[in-house]
């Protein structure tokens, strides 16, 4: 299942964006392939999920929170990883040369504005949930095509947006995942194969349930739980490359409770079915 929105606002007279998107995705969507946007500054806010891009040979993982930038020209992709599931919202902005106002803006604080968007210290950099209301709110102007003030009221908080994303990468890059979580994390991974339950987990950092699954969200970017599932779907897709796979041994090998269920869960988030891998092996 899919949720997704994209607007075009050059015909309500803002030449300055001619995309804007949000999606929800309740399971993995096909890659993005390599492309690149000619004047055009991109910028992505993940409010929910994890995602990786790829610039030339480097890759970004964001979690939720995360903002990540493709400047003007560059070519990116999303790796061989999916568009997974979770929500995201995309900025495309077309940057003027020259003189010229840049929404609505006086000249001078045009170029100000274009010129601290070009000159952004981080590309990928923590944001706040406060992106993702200013972009809603637009989504909700839009719809208002008899209001008067419709454009007006884009162009102010397009700028505020924009002024948002330039503070944020202002600060530190994404903060590092906490020693004690991170330890968490590894033991997960090596033992994705076993019952996993989050009030264990939760106990290993010596902390109440509800408190833990605050903390480890706030770090990791999504929830304890779903970060078990990517794990052993991760595990699922190793296993499942060996010759001679089963796919019902490895299902409950991982401990989930029908391959039906496995195969489900796998879809969502690798958008492929468990013998689609065994498949390309063929």
């Amino acid at each position: 299942m899919a949720d997704r929105l994209v607007i075009d606002l050059r015909p309500l007279g803002i030449p300055e964006v001619p995309m804007l998107g949000r999606y929800d995705y309740r399971e993995a969507q096909r890659g993005l392939d390599l492309h690149a946007h000619r004047d055009v500054l991109e910028i992505c806010y993940l409010a929910k999920g994890r995602q990786l891009y790829r610039v030339g040979r480097r890759d970004f993982v964001l979690r939720g929170g995360d903002v990540f930038v493709a400047f003007p020209g560059e070519v990116h992709s999303t790796g061989e990883a999916p568009q997974e599931k979770g929500q995201l919202y995309w900025l495309q902005v077309l940057l003027p040369s020259g003189s010229a106002r840049f929404l609505n803006c006086p000249a001078r604080d045009s170029r100000t504005l274009i010129q601290q968007l070009l000159g952004l210290p981080h590309r990928h950099f923590a944001g706040e949930p406060a992106l993702a209301r200013v972009l809603d709110e637009i989504f909700a102007a839009h719809r208002r095509a008899s209001d008067p003030l419709q454009r007006t009221t884009i162009q102010n908080r397009l700028v505020d947006f924009l002024l948002r994303v330039i503070a944020c990468a202002r600060q530190s890059p994404r903060a590092s995942v906490s020693p004690p979580i991170s330890s968490l994390l590894r033991y997960i991974k090596a033992n994705a194969h076993q019952a996993l339950p989050l009030a264990a987990l939760a106990a290993r950092l010596g902390l109440s349930l509800p408190r833990f699954k605050a903390r480890f969200k706030q770090e990791v970017g999504i929830p304890p739980a779903e970060y078990v599932l990517r794990c052993k779907i991760e595990a699922a897709k190793k296993r499942l490359a060996q010759p001679n796979a089963n796919v019902t041994t490895v299902a409950f090998d991982l401990g989930f409770s029908s391959s039906q269920y496995f195969a489900t869960v796998f879809k969502r988030y690798t958008g492929r079915r468990p013998r689609d891998i065994q498949a390309e092996l063929c």
